[in-house]
């Protein structure tokens, strides 16, 4: 992947050399999973950590409505979360939040079944706002968790890039793929990469990454690629009880080397006016 980013980042250099201009909406880096407990909060957290590392303007979104409220800032007031969004009480610049490691945060909230049914106009004008972002922001990562509501959907379907996350347990992986298969858009697909965590054995990760691959090619006409894996990991104790992980750990290099394939290939893609 390493390889990869460096050939994206010529091509940048060289669009940006022939005039092209950046876009005026801030890329949706969607992270889902198939079933809880695979890390997709972690992940997506970790991952606008590191795109701020790679020195990107990065918000993070908490948008799993189903076990959301876990990256709540402890703040004696709080400004507010993905809800009072949705439900048109504030908008996204009311309640972002700065939060640890150079990013932005909008915390999310348990919302019932009930609460949870946002009409479609609530849900797409929720999804403009975060692209509307731009002007401060240089991307937008959104945990959509595991659910395969018509909210997750949203976001899969509008992301200028999605990370699958998925572990090595049989379920998990089959589970991934099925929410591919039920979230994902078939035609113009955007950037789609699976990624193993609680894993750092790189060739059981490539395996895994080919399967779920292969089946997306062969059965549903997508093109997905593996973004490698990443390893056990304590988050750090100095990240307002976040589970960020430490800089120099294995498991943050890793997504750091996410980070820098994805924003090349998403400056590429913004710089074609297409998808990779």
């Amino acid at each position: 992947m390493y390889d990869q980013a460096s050939e994206l980042r010529q091509l940048v250099r060289d669009r940006v050399a022939s005039g092209a201009h950046p876009g005026s909406h801030a890329p949706l880096v969607v992270v889902g999973g198939g079933k809880g407990g695979v890390g997709t909060t972690t992940m997506a957290l970790n991952l606008a950590v590191a795109f701020a590392r790679h020195g990107r303007r990065a918000v993070f979104v908490d948008a799993d409505l189903d076990h959301g409220g876990h990256t709540r800032l402890p703040e004696p007031i709080p400004s507010g979360s993905v809800v009072d969004v949705l439900e048109g009480r504030r908008t996204v610049h009311e309640v972002l939040q700065r939060g640890p490691s150079g990013i932005q945060m909008l915390c999310g909230a348990w919302a019932s079944g009930e609460v949870g049914d946002y009409s479609p106009a609530a849900q797409d004008r929720f999804v403009a706002e975060l692209k509307h972002l731009a002007p401060h922001a240089d991307a937008v990562v959104v945990d959509a968790g595991s659910s395969r509501t018509h909210f997750a959907r949203r976001f899969w379907q509008n992301a200028s890039a999605v990370v699958v996350v998925t572990t090595s347990d049989a379920p998990a992986i089959m589970n991934a793929y099925a929410a591919i298969k039920t979230l994902a858009r078939v035609e113009s697909p955007s950037i789609l990469h699976t990624l193993l965590n609680q894993s750092d054995e790189a060739l059981a990760a490539d395996e895994i990454h080919q399967r779920i691959a292969t089946a997306c090619r062969k059965f549903l006409g997508l093109r997905a690629s593996g973004a490698g894996c990443v390893g056990h990991c304590t988050a750090s104790g100095e990240t307002a009880g976040l589970p960020i992980f430490p800089a120099r750990s294995d498991a943050a290099r890793s997504l750091d080397r996410v980070a820098d394939v994805l924003w090349a290939q998403l400056q590429v893609n913004e710089a074609v006016g297409g998808r990779l």
